[in-house]
């Protein structure tokens, strides 16, 4: 289990339940556990329009395979922030 704090001072959970769903349905994201990370600490955020307790991160991430560029994570807020899962996305022209 990691946990983290993002720019605003929330405390994020990274569950070891929760990392091995994400490799399993992401195994590019197998080798950027640190970047899943580093996504919450320093990402972009992003809130989600209709479920207001759940946000993306999204930050970019060097070396990420297949033409991928950044690694966005979902984090579910409440009373426990946790993350629910993380996926590669491709972006052009930077964040």
């Amino acid at each position: 289990m990691n946990q983290v704090t993002d720019r605003w001072g929330n405390r994020i959970t990274l569950t070891d339940e929760r990392w091995q769903h994400i490799i399993e349905w992401h195994p590019e994201l197998e080798a950027f556990q640190e970047g899943v990370l580093e996504a919450i600490r320093k990402g972009r955020r992003r809130q989600d329009p209709i479920d207001q307790q759940k946000y993306k991160y999204m930050a970019s991430v060097e070396g990420l395979p297949f033409g991928l560029t950044h690694i966005v994570v979902v984090v579910r807020m409440g009373v426990r922030k946790f993350v629910l899962t993380a996926y590669g996305v491709e972006k052009k022209g930077g964040e």
